[in-house]
C-alpha cells in the first residue's frame, strides 16, 4: 500500500505569474528563519509522512534546513508591489521573484532581513534553437537497437529483475524539461494503469501541464519506466514516479537552477528516494551568469549545493555527467560535481568510452563521473515518442543507473543512501583505478547486492584517504593525512548552503594533525563540508 502524500497547502498551490512579456527574475536570500511559525518538533506541518519516515529510517534529524521560508518575509517582499513569487527555497532560505520594475529590486535589497539579491534571468532572450537537440545515431554501431537487454545486462540489472526487484515501493523523482505524451503513449500504459505517476509539477510555468511541454523528460523516463513488449523495458518498471519540469528548453538562464532547487525540495517533502537529473549547466544566454570549471567543486554552484543537501536528507541524486567531452568545455557540468551523488558518464554497447561524455575530475579533485553506463545507442523513446530507437547522451545513461539503484535499494531497505551509493561505486569495473572518462567504471548491480548482503552498515575505511575524528566535533578534531609531505594545508568548512564559515592554516609535520580553534565551538550543529588544499592533499570530507 502506498503511503499517502499529504503536505501543507502553501507548499503545493501553483504560483500565479502575470503578464505577457517575461519580466526579470531575481534570487532573494534572507538572513534567518528566526520568526518562522514552523518547528522542527512538528515536521508533519511541512513534510509528508513518507519524507519523515525516510529520515527516521536513516537516522537523519529534521533540522533548520527543513523549515519553510518565513512567510512574513515573503509577504514583505510581495507588499512592495509589482513583484510575483516564482519559487521558495527552504534549503537556501530564499525566494525567486519576477519583476520588471528596477526600483522594486532596489527596495527589496534594502529590507533589513534580505542578505543577497542576484539576477537569474533577464526578461529578453533570443535563443530559438532547442538546446536538447538529440545527438544523432551513429551508423557504424553494431547493436540491436530494438532490444534494451544489452544496456541492462551490461550492469547485471536483469538479474535483479529476475528476483522481482523491479523498483516496487521505491519513489523516483525525475527533474527535466517536460514529459510530452507520457499521459497517452502506449509505452507508459502499464505505468499509468497502476497509478505509478503519483505527482506532477511544473516549476517553470506553474501550470502543471508537464505532458505538453517537451520530449526530453519523456525519453529519460522511458529508460526507467517504459514497457514496450519485445522492444523496451525500463530499469525500474514497477517503481513510482514524481515528474517535475524544471528546465526551460528554449532558454538557458541561472533561474533554471532555482527551478531545480525548488523541484528537489518538493521531491524531498513528498518523500522521494531517488532523484534523476539528466540536466547540467555550464554557460548561459547571459554570459555574466556563466560558470567556470573552477566553480565545479561541489560547494559553489547553487544547484550542486542543493544536490548535496538532497543527499544528506537521505535521497540518492543520480545525475548525468554531461555531453561536452569532445567540446571546448570538456569537463562535467554542474550539478554532477556535487558531493555524495552518483554522476554518470556514458559508454557504448561494448563498454567503451563514449566520445561525447564529459570528463572529470571535479574542480577540487574528486573522482567524476562516479560511474558510467550505456548512453551511446541506448534503446529508448526518441524525440518522436512513437519510436523505440537509439538515443545518445549521458541524459540516458543516468536514468539506466537511477532505475537499478531503486531496484538495489528495494532489496536492502535497511541500508541508507550513502551505503547504497558506496556499494554501487565499489561494484564498478575500475574501482581500484578510476579515470577521468568512466570514473569508477560500469557498476555491477549483482555484485553491489552481494556486497550489501555481506557487510554491515559501516563501510570499510580506506587507509589512503584523509579522515577526521571525532564526528561530530566541538572545538577541535584530529585530521589524518596519509602520505602527506611537510608543509602547510588550508582547511575550510562550508555549511550546507555552501557558505564558507571557518578557515584555518595548519602546519603538516606528520600524517596526524590536531586542529583546535575557538571558531569551531561557535558553529551550529549541522553537516559541514571540509575542504583541504595543500601540497599533496586536495579532497573533500563531510563532517558534522
Amino acid at each position: 500500500m502506498r503511503t499517502p502524500i499529504i503536505l501543507l497547502g502553501m507548499l503545493l498551490v501553483p504560483l500565479v505569474l502575470c503578464g505577457q512579456t517575461a519580466p526579470d527574475t531575481w534570487w532573494v536570500e534572507f538572513t534567518d528563519k528566526s520568526g518562522t511559525p514552523f518547528s522542527v518538533d512538528q515536521p508533519e506541518a511541512f513534510l509528508s509522512q513518507r519524507a519523515i519516515q525516510r529520515r527516521q529510517a536513516q537516522g537523519i534529524a529534521v533540522d533548520e534546513l527543513d523549515l519553510p521560508v518565513d512567510p512574513a518575509y515573503i509577504q514583505s517582499v510581495l507588499d512592495l508591489g509589482n513583484v510575483q513569487l516564482h519559487h521558495r527555497s527552504k534549503w537556501f532560505n530564499a525566494i525567486t521573484v519576477r519583476t520588471d520594475d528596477p526600483s522594486v529590486v532596489d527596495a527589496i535589497s534594502q529590507l533589513p532581513f534580505v542578505l543577497n539579491v542576484r539576477s537569474t534571468r533577464s526578461g529578453e532572450h533570443t535563443r530559438v534553437v532547442d538546446k536538447f537537440t538529440a545527438l544523432g545515431a551513429l551508423a557504424d554501431r553494431n547493436f540491436d537497437y530494438g532490444d534494451s537487454f544489452g544496456q541492462i545486462a551490461m550492469m547485471n540489472g536483469h538479474l535483479l529483475h529476475e528476483v522481482d526487484a523491479q523498483g516496487q515501493g521505491m519513489l523516483i523523482g525525475v527533474l527535466d524539461s517536460g514529459f510530452e505524451g507520457v499521459d497517452e503513449l502506449e509505452g507508459f500504459d502499464a505505468l499509468r494503469a497502476r497509478g505509478g505517476i503519483i505527482w506532477v509539477s511544473d516549476q517553470v510555468d506553474h501550470d502543471d501541464e508537464v505532458y505538453q511541454d517537451h520530449w526530453h523528460g519523456r525519453s529519460v523516463l522511458s529508460c526507467m519506466a517504459a514497457i514496450v513488449e519485445g522492444a523496451l523495458v525500463g530499469t525500474a518498471p514497477m517503481a513510482d514516479y514524481v515528474l517535475v519540469r524544471t528546465e526551460d528548453a528554449a532558454t538557458e538562464y541561472l533561474v533554471e537552477e532555482d527551478n531545480w532547487v525548488s523541484g528537489a525540495e518538493l521531491c524531498d517533502s513528498i518523500g522521494v528516494d531517488i532523484l534523476n537529473t539528466s540536466l547540467g549547466y555550464t554557460t548561459f544566454d547571459d554570459s555574466t551568469q556563466d560558470h567556470s570549471y573552477l566553480d565545479l567543486d561541489g560547494a559553489t554552484t547553487r544547484i550542486s549545493i542543493a544536490a548535496g543537501i538532497a543527499s544528506r536528507k537521505g535521497m540518492i541524486p543520480v545525475i548525468s555527467a554531461g555531453n561536452l567531452g569532445n567540446a571546448e568545455w570538456f569537463h562535467i557540468s554542474t550539478p554532477a560535481d556535487a558531493v555524495d551523488v552518483l554522476a554518470v558518464g556514458a559508454t557504448g554497447a561494448e563498454a567503451q568510452y563514449a566520445f561525447f561524455s564529459s570528463h572529470g575530475p571535479s574542480a577540487d579533485g574528486r573522482v567524476k563521473p562516479d560511474v558510467s553506463a550505456m548512453g551511446w545507442g541506448t534503446a529508448g523513446m526518441g524525440p518522436d515518442g512513437n519510436l523505440i530507437e537509439p538515443i545518445n547522451g549521458t541524459s540516458f545513461s543516468a536514468p539506466l543507473v537511477a532505475g537499478l539503484v531503486a531496484c538495489l535499494w528495494q532489496l536492502h531497505p535497511e541500508r541508507n543512501a550513502q551505503d547504497i551509493m558506496d556499494a554501487v561505486r565499489r561494484s564498478a569495473t575500475q574501482y581500484d583505478a578510476p579515470d577521468i572518462e568512466l570514473g569508477y567504471g560500469i557498476p555491477d548491480f549483482l555484485q553491489a547486492d552481494r556486497y550489501l548482503a555481506l557487510t554491515t552498515g559501516t563501510p570499510e575505511v580506506d587507509p589512503t584517504s584523509p579522515s577526521v575524528y571525532p564526528i561530530p566535533f566541538q572545538d577541535g578534531f584530529s585530521l589524518t593525512l596519509p602520505g602527506s609531505s611537510p608543509g602547510s594545508v588550508m582547511l575550510e568548512l562550508f555549511d550546507p548552503a555552501g557558505r564558507l564559515v571557518w578557515s584555518y592554516s595548519a602546519d603538516v609535520s606528520s600524517p596526524n594533525i590536531l586542529v583546535q580553534d575557538a571558531g569551531l565551538s561557535i558553529l551550529a550543529p549541522s553537516a559541514y563540508v571540509l575542504r583541504m588544499n595543500g601540497h599533496t592533499v586536495r579532497t573533500v570530507l563531510k563532517v558534522q
